[in-house]
């Protein structure tokens, strides 16, 4: 039995790694264009290698066969590409997230009945702010202009 559970997380983990590739793959054009041209490729690649016999043959083949070694090369590029497209969709979520929350807050800042329906709401001090007032300049009394 214990055996089953480590298998069992096994599968688990390798869905879990695997998971983002398959979602981006249903949703992302240029992601399934990517690695359909890496496939084809690669298979493009293996009939080329699979006339060579033996490890001697495919290095033979590897050395001498440029057009091999431009088809194994579009399988990495297309492969880089395909990555790097998964590598940047990933960080948008806590940007807008915190994008979002910059703009709640200065909403919040900004209009004085929602800010103190809040503070009352979080159990904050109402704003004792108050702008200072002007007051006109102290008149000079007439008694003091005869001294």
């Amino acid at each position: 039995m214990y055996g089953r559970k480590n298998v069992a997380m096994a599968a688990s983990d390798a869905l879990d790694g695997v998971t983002p590739y398959v979602d981006r793959l249903a949703h992302d054009e240029m992601f399934r264009r990517r690695i359909a041209a890496a496939i084809a490729a690669g298979v493009a690649a293996r009939k080329r290698a699979k006339k060579q016999k033996g490890l001697v043959g495919l290095a033979t083949s590897l050395a001498t066969d440029r057009v091999l070694r431009a088809q194994l090369a579009e399988v990495s590029m297309q492969l880089q590409k395909a990555n790097s497209r998964m590598q940047r969709h990933r960080s948008h979520k806590l940007r807008n997230t915190v994008l979002f929350l910059a703009g709640v807050g200065a909403v919040v800042a900004a209009v004085p009945s929602l800010r103190e329906t809040v503070l009352d709401k979080l159990g904050g001090e109402p704003d004792d702010y108050m702008p200072p007032m002007q007051t006109p300049p102290p008149a000079e009394s007439a008694g003091s202009d005869m001294l």
